[in-house]
């Protein structure tokens, strides 16, 4: 291509390279021969490769300092033969950089790729830059950037700084507690969103509430108390011109062993015109209950009935609007004379999204009974394989290495850019994994932001990419390392040096073959991964697996990851854990055993339960918490498995020597 376009160029200036000219017959025979030769060879090569690049150019909304706005270029093939993005250069970095794309990339006809750009300004002031885009073709495109950059006077302050509901009786309400909202600064900001999840709740938070200097707004937090033992969680407020900051919420429940309902009183979201399923619940009193609404009370839907045994079924009538309905059901229990127990519930109906809502839940496909999570499944098997996070169907971290991993984490210092100690320094937790992995650890990081109780010196970094599979991963040359260690770090202030421990979620389109060798095929790029990770990180001391969530929403509307595929995955996480537990060299991370080949390996949260077929802890996804595919997760879904990683990091012993600040 490049010769014959070299040809051509000479050809058009009638001269030689030396200078020398051709004569016009010369040129004629030339030109038509060269042609001849070009089509030949390349077929329409020299026609058909383009690239439409969209926006020709991006101009920012204004941005507060402190804050930052995001911008996809998108990169579309309108010809007819493969093109390849050999590189692209974003200037000035990193005010405005790469956080989300990789190059090298190829796209095939009528494919695009889509490349999201960051402006992320450190002082007042006008901004302008370019993305440089370069093709394998020889092209290269310039796509200017430009933002303004704006500070604020104005000071959230809030008090107090965590909530403590003790003694919460199983099965009860707790009386609200208050949160306040003051402005000590000299300009108004605007609330735009009061958010925590269960079993922490507050009221529906519907408009924005503009608070002016000097003045307050307060926010009303409960509990209600679904499982024995202790409870974490972050009040996380939102504000228009001010980063996110927020309340470190705790709480314990107890139980008397009187009847108690064991439920949130929010049910599960259901869908306009889909299947639904709730499981209510209770503890306490004699077993078996039987379960009925109260007189007067009715389901949302003429579909949708009640059974003795607590589970709501059936599906939602197309007529029924989108909204909140309330119902009232009663539990009874088996003593005499029996305990009673009345329970208000609300039970959200909402639009169809256009994903698979109808897949609530999905079955083994060799058994024909629903899949059960492998935290449940124990001693249990899968297609002959044991479930338990770990050997044995346990889902206790081995003893020994448990003690191993919280002496890692008692090691753990701040860290200058170079890698050496700092009492200045700052040690990073960074996410690695593919697009759904990013939507929820970027929540993750706000509500780590903007919680008080986190570490001083911690920084956690989303390190997440679309298309990030586990099979990319796995090659060290591949684009995505590079965009984390060249662009993500650096913007966030710090470099590979400062990572010390990696939460890592990443998988495969399904491969066709068995659940066997689906596995095994997963399983030995993650370990790949984990030997990567050292290499790219040289102080990293821990690493946290997770596989992921239900996906059986994406059944038949984007195949990409399909259940039982999603399920199974978990699999493999599960064997590669056990690899470096029973002293595979290739994953040793002990010097006294020989050299270190990977970080030490767990379990981070595991995130799978079976559509809305409430696992032992309660947890369901429903069709809600996903987008239009089933697969990538909306504000309900990523608060969902944020909210898990932060339970997880906040009480883990492995990780709150560093994640929390010192007490």
């Amino acid at each position: 291509m490049e010769t014959c376009a070299r040809i051509l160029e000479v050809l058009a200036v009638n001269k030689t390279p030396n200078g020398a000219e051709i004569g016009p017959r010369r040129v004629r025979l030339l030109l038509a021969a060269t042609l001849l030769i070009c089509f030949m060879l390349l077929g329409t090569d020299l026609v058909s490769a383009s690239e439409s690049v969209s926006p020709t150019s991006i101009t920012y909304p204004t941005v507060t300092v402190g804050l930052s706005a995001a911008h996809v270029i998108y990169v579309t093939n309108t010809g007819t033969k493969q093109i390849t993005g050999t590189n692209l250069t974003v200037t000035p970095f990193p005010t405005f950089y790469l956080s989300d794309g990789v190059f090298p990339n190829t796209a095939d006809p009528n494919q695009t790729l889509n490349f999201s750009i960051r402006f992320l300004p450190t002082a007042a002031g006008s901004y302008s830059g370019q993305v440089q885009l370069f093709f394998s073709d020889g092209t290269n495109v310039i796509v200017p950037l430009s933002g303004i950059a704006v500070t604020t006077t104005a000071v959230s302050t809030l008090s107090p700084s965590s909530l403590t509901f003790a003694n919460q009786p199983l099965g009860t309400m707790s009386s609200s507690q208050t949160v306040t909202i003051t402005n000590t600064g000299a300009a108004p900001f605007r609330v735009e969103a009061v958010r925590t999840f269960p079993p922490f709740l507050v009221p529906a938070f519907n408009r924005f509430v503009t608070v002016n200097p000097g003045k307050s707004f307060k926010v009303q937090v409960s509990m209600f108390g679904t499982t024995v033992g202790s409870a974490t969680g972050t009040l996380t407020i939102y504000y228009d011109v001010l980063p996110p900051n927020g309340v470190t919420l705790t709480g314990t429940v107890t139980s008397s062993g009187s009847l108690a309902t064991t439920i949130f009183p929010t049910l599960p979201a259901s869908t306009q015109d889909a299947a639904y399923s709730a499981t209510l619940t209770a503890a306490g009193g004699t077993a078996p209950y039987s379960w009925s609404l109260v007189q007067g009370s009715s389901l949302p839907s003429d579909l949708l009935s009640l059974s003795s045994n607590g589970v709501i079924s059936g599906s939602i009538d197309t007529n029924v609007s989108a909204g909140n309905y309330s119902l009232v059901a009663q539990v009874t229990d088996s003593s005499s004379p029996p305990n009673v127990v009345n329970q208000t519930y609300t039970l959200p109906v909402d639009t169809p999204t256009g994903a698979n809502c109808n897949d609530i839940s999905f079955n083994d496909p060799v058994a024909g009974t629903p899949l059960v999570p492998i935290t449940d499944l124990g001693t249990g098997d899968y297609e002959g394989v044991q479930g338990g996070l770990y050997p044995g169907g346990t889902n206790v971290r081995p003893a020994a290495h448990d003690q191993y991993g919280v002496n890692l984490a008692n090691s753990i210092q701040p860290l200058d850019i170079d890698g050496n100690p700092s009492p200045t320094g700052k040690y990073v937790l960074l996410s690695i994994g593919q697009s759904d992995n990013e939507i929820s650890f970027a929540q993750f990081v706000a509500n780590t932001m903007a919680d008080p109780s986190t570490a001083p010196n911690l920084l956690v970094v989303d390190g997440g990419q679309g298309r990030a599979a586990a099979e990319l991963l796995s090659d060290p040359n591949n684009g995505h390392w590079n965009v984390i260690i060249n662009s993500l770090l650096p913007a966030a202030g710090v470099s590979a040096n400062q990572v010390v421990a990696v939460w890592l979620m990443a998988i495969d389109s399904p491969p066709s073959g068995t659940f066997s060798s689906s596995t095994a095929h997963l399983q030995g790029e993650l370990e790949t991964i984990a030997q990567i990770l050292l290499q790219k990180f040289p102080n990293i001391l821990l690493t946290y697996v997770s596989s992921r969530y239900y996906a059986g929403y994406s059944n038949g509307i984007r195949n990409t990851d399909p259940e039982p595929y999603s399920y199974e995955q978990a699999f493999a996480v599960k064997n590669m854990i056990a690899d470096q537990l029973n002293g595979d060299p290739s994953l040793n991370f002990n010097p006294s055993l020989g050299p270190v080949m990977a970080p030490w390996l767990s379990w981070g949260p595991y995130t799978w339960a079976n559509g809305l077929l409430p696992r032992s802890d309660g947890l369901v996804w429903t069709c809600q918490d996903l987008r239009s595919d089933g697969i990538h997760p909306v504000l309900a879904g990523s608060e969902k498995e944020s909210d898990l990683l932060m339970n997880f990091f906040r009480t883990d012993d492995t990780t709150v020597p560093w994640f929390l600040a010192p007490q």
